[in-house]
């Protein structure tokens, strides 16, 4: 009988153990903050990514402005704008965009057009206004978080 009350003590034991650590709440981590935000613009088709401090350091985001230059001889030249080959990128139809970096941490893809690309210069026909900021390194993995393509 004594053996019967071990074994019984024992079962008693190992069922109730797991269920009082139920009992005592979660201690998970919180859940961590984003490292984006997609934030919908009006009914433009666009978005406006949002990214925190931590997210813009391991993409590695640089930016340069958006310049012009005068092109062919001084009767007929005509001004265009100019970004770093770099910036620029192309959607799955062969079309061409920029992201923009309208305020610190933000990004808006904005279409272009290209006129001609020249070295590391792409000279735009219709583009951001000059001095606007454009991403030249980062651009693809904020085209990934925009779409939800991946992990982001």
């Amino acid at each position: 009988m004594e053996g019967r009350t071990r074994w019984f003590a024992a079962l008693v034991i190992a069922t109730w153990l797991p269920l009082s650590a139920c009992a005592q709440g979660s201690t998970a981590a919180p859940p961590a903050e984003s490292p984006a935000t997609v934030e919908p613009i009006g009914d433009s088709g666009l978005s406006r990514l949002v990214l925190t401090e931590k997210a813009v350091e391991r993409v590695a985001i640089q930016i340069s402005p958006v310049t012009e230059e005068r092109i062919g001889p001084a009767r007929t030249a005509v001004t265009l704008k100019v970004v770093p080959y770099a910036a620029l990128l192309y959607q799955p139809d062969g079309s061409t965009f920029v992201y923009t970096n309208p305020d610190t941490r933000t990004y808006v893809r904005e279409a272009v057009t290209v006129d001609r690309i020249v070295g590391d210069r792409v000279l735009l026909t219709a583009g951001p206004t000059v001095g606007t900021t454009v991403v030249t390194a980062g651009g693809a993995e904020l085209w990934g978080t925009e779409f939800k393509i991946g992990k982001y």
